[in-house]
């Protein structure tokens, strides 16, 4: 019996896995053209030493070339392609870039072999690096308070660091005073009391002349809210993370909204 058991199981386990393997046929249907696809973006992953792992990709680029497909399905069931990714490259505890674009074509006219089923084409796009700023010369920088109170609704900087936190001049365990410029006020609202004295920091970068939102390693988390997603800034990231002209910053239960330029 414990034999049978064994060789169902084995048996099972190799369906399984030439289900996932096999490439999809003409007649898939969109779910599977989903996951071909993730199988095909797992592949690109690449060592990085020290037994890490990057997707270096920021750009895909998905043709599908079957008759009769349904654009409306394909378009729906595609749309989960970036978070599927997401998870499946935490699952394998790869790096991924920060922002990925994905876009998906159906290619007209008849599938006819040897024309792929399923394209599935990575790119890279090129990061612009322009001059370093002249010393003294920032953007601007624009702060609206959206959550919680402060003692400005919105606040302008031309400067190279931001400091946020509760309280103007705050005091740390060793005496020290910090001076924050978007200072929240200090009320028990149950909003304000979540943002720390020291809670975070925006920075200028000379090089990339862009803006790095650091989070100074207050309990509560500081995360970024981009087109929907959110990017968790760890505590004392040395890198930071970039910010964006229309990024909202969540500190605690906090809001704000930068605008740059």
């Amino acid at each position: 019996m414990s034999a049978r058991i064994w060789h169902i199981g084995r048996d099972f386990q190799a369906r399984v896995k030439g289900f996932f393997e096999n490439p999809p046929g003409p007649d898939a249907a969109p779910l599977e053209l989903l996951q071909a696809t993730l199988d095909e973006l797992e592949r690109k992953v690449q060592p990085a030493g020290r037994g890490r792992r990057i997707f270096p990709y920021d750009r895909i680029v998905v043709r599908i070339a079957q008759a009769g497909a349904d654009p409306t399905a394909i378009d729906a069931i595609f749309r989960q392609l970036e978070g599927r990714l997401r998870d499946r490259l935490g699952e394998l505890q790869c790096e991924a870039p920060e922002s990925i674009r994905a876009s998906v074509t159906l290619v007209d006219g008849p599938w006819e072999e040897p024309q792929p089923l399923l394209t599935v084409e990575c790119f890279s796009e090129p990061v612009e690096r322009p001059e370093p700023a002249a010393a003294g010369q920032y953007p601007l920088l624009r702060v609206t308070v959206i959550k919680g109170q402060c003692g400005e609704p919105e606040y302008a900087f031309e400067e190279p660091v931001i400091a946020i936190g509760r309280t103007p001049e705050p005091t740390d365990a060793f005496g020290q005073v910090r001076f924050n410029h978007v200072a929240f006020l200090e009320v028990r609202d149950g909003v304000n009391e979540t943002v720390g004295r020291a809670h975070a920091r925006l920075q200028f970068d000379p090089a990339s002349r862009q803006y790095h939102l650091f989070n100074e390693g207050s309990s509560n988390p500081t995360s970024i809210v981009r087109g929907g997603r959110t990017i968790r800034v760890a505590p004392r990231d040395p890198r930071g993370v970039r910010v964006q002209s229309g990024d909202q910053v969540q500190l605690g239960r906090a809001v704000l909204r930068l605008t740059i330029g």
